[in-house]
Protein backbone atom coordinates (compact mmCIF):
# COMPACT_ATOMS: atom_id res chain seq x y z
CA UNK A 1 0.00 0.00 0.00
CA UNK A 2 2.76 2.37 0.95
CA UNK A 3 4.65 1.95 -2.17
CA UNK A 4 1.39 2.82 -4.41
CA UNK A 5 0.69 6.14 -2.86
CA UNK A 6 4.43 6.56 -3.22
CA UNK A 7 4.59 6.49 -6.81
CA UNK A 8 1.33 8.29 -7.23
CA UNK A 9 3.24 11.28 -5.70
CA UNK A 10 5.83 10.93 -7.86
CA UNK A 11 3.76 10.43 -10.97
CA UNK A 12 1.48 13.62 -10.14
CA UNK A 13 5.29 15.44 -10.31
CA UNK A 14 6.12 14.17 -13.09
CA UNK A 15 2.27 15.17 -15.13
CA UNK A 16 3.16 18.85 -13.15
CA UNK A 17 6.47 19.04 -14.55
CA UNK A 18 5.45 18.05 -18.09
CA UNK A 19 2.56 20.94 -17.82
CA UNK A 20 4.87 23.73 -17.40
CA UNK A 21 6.97 22.47 -19.88
CA UNK A 22 4.62 22.46 -21.84
CA UNK A 23 2.79 25.91 -21.20
CA UNK A 24 6.11 27.63 -21.45
CA UNK A 25 6.56 26.04 -24.67
CA UNK A 26 3.19 27.60 -25.98
CA UNK A 27 3.66 30.97 -24.83
CA UNK A 28 6.58 31.28 -26.55
CA UNK A 29 9.32 34.31 -26.97
CA UNK A 30 7.28 37.43 -26.10
CA UNK A 31 6.70 40.58 -28.87
CA UNK A 32 8.10 43.37 -28.61
CA UNK A 33 5.38 45.97 -28.81
CA UNK A 34 5.16 48.37 -31.40
CA UNK A 35 5.97 52.07 -31.32
CA UNK A 36 3.97 54.58 -32.96
CA UNK A 37 7.63 56.29 -34.87
CA UNK A 38 5.37 59.38 -34.82
CA UNK A 39 4.96 59.90 -31.27
CA UNK A 40 8.21 61.03 -29.22
CA UNK A 41 9.97 58.41 -27.50
CA UNK A 42 10.33 57.66 -23.53
CA UNK A 43 14.04 59.37 -22.88
CA UNK A 44 16.72 57.11 -22.95
CA UNK A 45 19.20 57.69 -20.18
CA UNK A 46 22.45 58.07 -21.07
CA UNK A 47 24.85 61.24 -22.10
CA UNK A 48 23.80 64.03 -22.98
CA UNK A 49 23.99 65.24 -26.53
CA UNK A 50 25.12 68.51 -26.88
CA UNK A 51 23.18 71.21 -29.58
CA UNK A 52 24.59 72.00 -33.10
CA UNK A 53 26.39 74.75 -33.45
CA UNK A 54 23.68 76.71 -35.88
CA UNK A 55 20.63 76.14 -32.64
CA UNK A 56 22.92 78.41 -30.72
CA UNK A 57 24.36 80.88 -33.32
CA UNK A 58 22.73 81.35 -36.92
CA UNK A 59 25.32 80.50 -38.99
CA UNK A 60 27.21 82.50 -41.67
CA UNK A 61 26.57 80.73 -45.11
CA UNK A 62 28.18 82.51 -47.96
CA UNK A 63 26.05 83.81 -50.70
CA UNK A 64 22.73 82.98 -48.21
CA UNK A 65 20.73 84.59 -45.66
CA UNK A 66 19.64 82.05 -42.90
CA UNK A 67 17.30 81.54 -39.73
CA UNK A 68 16.51 79.74 -36.88
CA UNK A 69 12.78 78.59 -35.83
CA UNK A 70 12.32 77.00 -32.70
CA UNK A 71 8.77 75.31 -30.96
CA UNK A 72 7.38 73.71 -27.67
CA UNK A 73 7.61 70.20 -27.25
CA UNK A 74 4.63 68.38 -29.39
CA UNK A 75 2.92 65.12 -28.81
CA UNK A 76 3.77 64.14 -32.51
CA UNK A 77 7.29 64.64 -33.20
CA UNK A 78 6.07 65.75 -37.38
CA UNK A 79 4.52 68.32 -35.95
CA UNK A 80 7.16 69.69 -34.37
CA UNK A 81 9.28 69.04 -37.53
CA UNK A 82 6.60 71.61 -39.49
CA UNK A 83 5.95 73.86 -37.22
CA UNK A 84 9.48 74.72 -36.33
CA UNK A 85 10.41 74.59 -40.22
CA UNK A 86 7.20 77.00 -40.54
CA UNK A 87 8.53 79.48 -37.89
CA UNK A 88 12.31 79.37 -39.23
CA UNK A 89 10.72 80.09 -42.35
CA UNK A 90 9.29 82.83 -40.99
CA UNK A 91 12.19 84.31 -38.89
CA UNK A 92 14.11 84.51 -41.93
CA UNK A 93 11.48 86.55 -43.60
CA UNK A 94 11.17 88.92 -40.71
CA UNK A 95 15.37 89.60 -40.62
CA UNK A 96 14.62 90.01 -44.50
CA UNK A 97 12.35 92.76 -44.31
CA UNK A 98 13.79 94.13 -41.47
CA UNK A 99 16.89 94.50 -43.64
CA UNK A 100 15.35 96.03 -46.29
CA UNK A 101 12.68 98.27 -44.40
CA UNK A 102 15.47 100.15 -42.85
CA UNK A 103 17.14 100.28 -46.13
CA UNK A 104 14.43 102.17 -47.59
CA UNK A 105 13.75 104.51 -44.89
CA UNK A 106 17.15 105.51 -44.31
CA UNK A 107 17.27 106.49 -48.28
CA UNK A 108 14.09 108.39 -47.76
CA UNK A 109 15.09 110.15 -44.62
CA UNK A 110 18.26 111.25 -45.83
CA UNK A 111 17.74 112.32 -49.56
CA UNK A 112 14.31 113.49 -48.94
CA UNK A 113 10.99 112.06 -50.60
CA UNK A 114 10.03 111.64 -53.89
CA UNK A 115 11.80 108.94 -54.38
CA UNK A 116 8.85 106.50 -52.72
CA UNK A 117 6.00 106.35 -50.55
CA UNK A 118 5.01 104.65 -47.50
CA UNK A 119 2.70 102.45 -49.30
CA UNK A 120 5.28 101.67 -51.84
CA UNK A 121 7.80 100.80 -49.17
CA UNK A 122 5.02 98.53 -47.60
CA UNK A 123 4.66 96.66 -50.82
CA UNK A 124 7.93 96.46 -51.65
CA UNK A 125 8.86 94.76 -48.11
CA UNK A 126 5.36 92.73 -48.76
CA UNK A 127 6.47 91.00 -51.84
CA UNK A 128 10.16 90.22 -50.54
CA UNK A 129 8.32 88.62 -47.57
CA UNK A 130 6.59 86.11 -49.92
CA UNK A 131 9.48 85.55 -51.94
CA UNK A 132 11.72 84.17 -48.68
CA UNK A 133 8.37 82.40 -47.59
CA UNK A 134 7.98 80.50 -50.76
CA UNK A 135 11.85 80.21 -51.24
CA UNK A 136 13.27 79.23 -48.55
CA UNK A 137 14.82 75.62 -47.49
CA UNK A 138 14.80 73.90 -44.86
CA UNK A 139 18.37 72.05 -43.91
CA UNK A 140 18.85 71.24 -40.45
CA UNK A 141 16.74 69.91 -38.28
CA UNK A 142 17.14 69.13 -34.51
CA UNK A 143 14.95 67.90 -31.72
CA UNK A 144 16.14 68.76 -28.31
CA UNK A 145 15.07 65.38 -26.19
CA UNK A 146 17.16 66.58 -22.83
CA UNK A 147 16.63 70.18 -23.14
CA UNK A 148 20.28 70.99 -23.65
CA UNK A 149 19.07 74.52 -24.68
CA UNK A 150 15.99 75.22 -23.14
CA UNK A 151 12.91 72.62 -22.47
CA UNK A 152 12.74 68.91 -23.00
CA UNK A 153 11.19 68.16 -26.48
CA UNK A 154 11.73 71.21 -28.08
CA UNK A 155 12.23 71.15 -32.00
CA UNK A 156 14.49 73.62 -34.16
CA UNK A 157 14.95 74.23 -37.70
CA UNK A 158 17.60 76.12 -39.71
CA UNK A 159 15.96 77.93 -43.02
CA UNK A 160 18.41 79.53 -46.17
CA UNK A 161 17.88 80.82 -49.53
CA UNK A 162 20.36 82.66 -51.85
CA UNK A 163 20.60 86.13 -51.55
CA UNK A 164 20.31 86.92 -55.03
CA UNK A 165 16.55 85.30 -55.33
CA UNK A 166 16.01 87.86 -52.33
CA UNK A 167 17.92 90.52 -54.04
CA UNK A 168 16.27 90.06 -57.45
CA UNK A 169 12.88 90.58 -56.47
CA UNK A 170 14.08 93.73 -54.43
CA UNK A 171 15.42 95.17 -56.96
CA UNK A 172 12.30 94.32 -59.91
CA UNK A 173 10.06 95.81 -56.99
CA UNK A 174 11.67 98.87 -56.37
CA UNK A 175 12.22 99.87 -60.18
CA UNK A 176 8.67 99.70 -60.56
CA UNK A 177 7.79 101.25 -57.42
CA UNK A 178 10.38 104.47 -58.49
CA UNK A 179 8.94 104.86 -61.88
CA UNK A 180 5.26 106.18 -60.63
CA UNK A 181 7.33 108.63 -58.65
CA UNK A 182 9.01 112.40 -60.38
CA UNK A 183 12.37 112.42 -58.79
CA UNK A 184 15.07 113.93 -61.17
CA UNK A 185 17.79 111.80 -60.06
CA UNK A 186 15.59 109.10 -59.90
CA UNK A 187 18.34 106.17 -61.33
CA UNK A 188 20.90 107.00 -58.91
CA UNK A 189 18.97 106.87 -55.89
CA UNK A 190 17.78 103.06 -57.24
CA UNK A 191 21.29 102.52 -57.50
CA UNK A 192 22.46 103.66 -54.14
CA UNK A 193 19.14 101.51 -52.72
CA UNK A 194 20.67 98.26 -54.01
CA UNK A 195 23.87 98.55 -53.07
CA UNK A 196 22.85 99.67 -49.57
CA UNK A 197 20.47 96.65 -49.72
CA UNK A 198 23.17 94.39 -50.72
CA UNK A 199 25.63 95.47 -47.60
CA UNK A 200 22.36 95.08 -45.45
CA UNK A 201 22.05 91.25 -46.94
CA UNK A 202 25.91 91.24 -46.40
CA UNK A 203 26.04 91.56 -42.78
CA UNK A 204 23.73 89.00 -42.40
CA UNK A 205 26.83 86.49 -43.38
Amino acid sequence: MTRQIGFGIRFEYVALGIVVALCGACSGPRQAAQRNPHVLPPKKKGPVKTAPEWVMKTPSIKEKVCAVGAVDPTFYRDDGRRNASEAARNELARTVQVKISTVMYDEVNSHGGGFTDEVSIQQIVGSISDVVLSGAQVVEIWFDEHGVVDRDGMTYALACMPKDASMKEFAEKLEAAAATQESPDREKRIQRVKENARKAFDELE
